[in-house]
């Protein structure tokens, strides 16, 4: 049987290494999927912070963990949003559709005007995307480079990979 701080230390790295295959997980991700007590988990998130092997980021109600050797600013920011179901959806149609207005998105989405715009407003401080007028309509526009986003998407979400693949096809070529 190894000492405590063994022990202590593999938990650590399970953990860190849970991080770096789901970066944006958030704390009952981690502990649902890891099965280590809450007290535990955030024990060892407190350590890996302090050490700067991992990285929190609080966006609406959660607060998400990415290891700091994988991502830069803007990353984080497209990650924050690519673990958002809603923004991440809003962002993919507006890859798919430039321009599109918020009658659109909210048609898309099935969401209320008002609602649509909430999230847009969150995209917008992000710096992910921009806002312009014309007349009665408010379009939006993508200020990020699709690519990276693609590839973020891809080697991340897989599985929403999978679903929109079809409908980005387009945007690949």
């Amino acid at each position: 049987m190894g000492n405590i701080d063994e022990r202590s230390e593999s938990k650590r790295a399970q953990i860190l290494s849970f991080i770096m295959e789901h970066p944006g997980a958030h704390l009952r991700k981690i502990k649902r999927e890891l099965n280590l007590a809450m007290g535990v988990i955030q024990y060892h998130l407190y350590a890996l912070e302090k050490e700067r092997r991992v990285i929190s980021r609080r966006r609406g109600f959660y607060k998400r963990y990415y290891s700091t050797l994988l991502f830069g600013d803007r990353e984080l920011e497209i990650m924050d949003v690519l673990a958002q179901e809603t923004e991440r959806d809003l962002l993919l149609f507006l890859m798919q559709n430039p321009s599109a207005t918020q009658k659109e998105l909210s048609g898309f989405a099935r969401v209320s005007p008002s609602t649509i715009n909430w999230h847009m407003q969150r995209l917008s401080k992000s710096g992910l995307i921009e806002t312009t007028r014309e007349g009665a309509n408010t379009r939006y526009l993508i200020r990020v480079n699709r690519s990276e986003i693609l590839t973020l998407l891809k080697n991340y979400h897989p599985t929403t990979w999978e679903r929109w693949a079809d409908r980005l096809a387009d945007i690949l070529e």
